[in-house]
């Protein structure tokens, strides 16, 4: 009977449709490989057989969101810890393999090897609880829904400046409601012009529309500058209503998810020692924890400020040392909410943040991206300050020193 060995490394690469599998023994040689459907009863069929190969089981896989949602869970369930292995990692590493070719047999292979070879440089997985899960998850839709409307009402100004640009130089679309009610019922010179601004007025103002005489005025204004009428004037015209209708819904649908990831925000237990600190408003603090996750994911502030892309890393060799350079792999929603809520805590006169940006921008004189520079130096100490307020448990006070012990550790020590 051949002897099990006393630990395995399983590697999957994550896919929609299936997930493959392979699990290897200590030596790198390929013990166990499957295509596995991504179902519930697929995935735990492969999970008894691998639990059956060795007591001692590490899980590596390249994907912990969208497809890889129900894997996760059924590890959590099962009391499993998984590791995540970076895209930009698993890359360099597949270099090392001979061969060109690509398969998914192949890549899950690699994700095991990279496990066992050089575990440190994977990141564990731990199971987020449901607020963080649920706030991860509306976050990525409103973001998602941002960007199409940003694009949507490119699309509404390019066609409008085509054949009305008076108007649409008239309004600010991203920020007005009042304007795309406008354009939801007239988009012509002509159309407006024979409303007339009382008129116009009325039938804004039937709408619910904010200062709708202004609006009117600017709006007939504009209609009396242009005489003459684009050839495709009435297909465009009929396209900007459509594009202006779909934005005002999308606008309605932006508020009711801003509301709903307030809701949820209300239900984390560490919302209240982000809002605490100055510049962090509910919805960088909802991006902020949910990028954060668990704390204890960095057991250092520098750990955290790497993560964000707030700490430079060195770029050494031979002779040339003391290079520092701005990191490339980093959480982009982390350094958003840092880069941001920093820039608001510094508009406050008086605050450490505001004294110690106004230094480090005298200090940058002759250097172009001086702010830039002077916001990121504030950011890391910011990064600092948070992290122990996490770590502790405690809300922001002006005076904490982050590098002081707590009262446990004292204890303890």
């Amino acid at each position: 009977m051949t002897q099990r060995p006393p630990q395995v490394w399983a590697g999957i690469d994550v896919g929609k449709g299936h997930h493959w599998f392979t699990v290897v023994d200590s030596d790198g040689e390929s013990l166990w490989n499957r295509k596995v459907v991504n179902s519930e009863s697929d995935i735990l069929a492969a999970f008894g057989e691998v639990m059956g190969m060795s007591d001692h089981v590490t899980w590596a896989l390249d994907l912990i969101d969208g497809p890889a949602s129900l894997l996760l869970g059924i590890m959590a369930n099962h009391g499993q810890n998984p590791r995540y292995v970076a895209g930009s990692k698993f890359a360099a590493f597949k270099k090392s393999f001979s061969g060109q070719g690509k398969t998914d047999l192949k890549d899950s292979y690699i994700i095991a090897e990279f496990t066992r070879c050089l575990r440190r440089q994977t990141v564990p997985v731990p199971a987020p609880p449901r607020v963080t899960k649920e706030l991860t998850l509306i976050l990525s839709h409103r973001n998602g829904l941002s960007t199409e409307r940003t694009r949507t009402i490119n699309r509404m100004r390019a066609l409008l400046t085509s054949m009305f640009p008076e108007l649409e130089r008239s309004f600010d679309y991203a920020q007005a409601a009042g304007p795309l009610v406008l354009l939801s019922g007239y988009q012509t010179p002509a159309a407006i012009r024979r409303m007339g601004e009382s008129r116009l007025t009325a039938w804004l103002t039937k709408r619910g529309v904010r200062n709708a005489a202004a609006l009117a005025e600017k709006a007939v204004t504009a209609a009396k500058s242009q005489e003459s009428a684009a050839s495709e004037e009435d297909l465009a015209a009929e396209l900007v209503a459509e594009l202006a209708q779909k934005i005002t819904e999308m606008n309605n649908r932006l508020k009711e998810l801003e509301k709903k990831i307030k809701e949820l925000l209300s239900q984390h237990p560490q919302a209240p020692i982000v809002l605490s600190m100055p510049g962090f408003g509910q919805l960088l603090a909802s991006e902020l924890l949910a990028a954060i996750g668990d704390i204890s994911r960095f057991p250092t502030a520098g750990r955290l400020a790497v993560a964000s892309g707030m700490a430079p890393v060195s770029r050494d060799s031979g002779s040339n040392t003391g290079n520092r350079l701005r990191p490339t792999q980093y959480s982009r929603p982390l350094q958003r909410a840092f880069f941001l809520s920093t820039q608001v805590a510094f508009l406050t006169a008086g605050t450490w943040e505001n004294e110690m940006y106004l230094r480090k921008y005298k200090g940058y004189t002759h250097d172009k991206g001086r702010h830039k520079k002077a916001v990121i130096a504030v950011a890391r100490q910011r990064v600092s300050i948070l992290w122990a307020m996490l770590r502790d448990g405690r809300l922001y006070e002006r005076e904490y020193n982050p590098r002081e012990k707590t009262a446990t550790e004292v204890q303890a020590a």
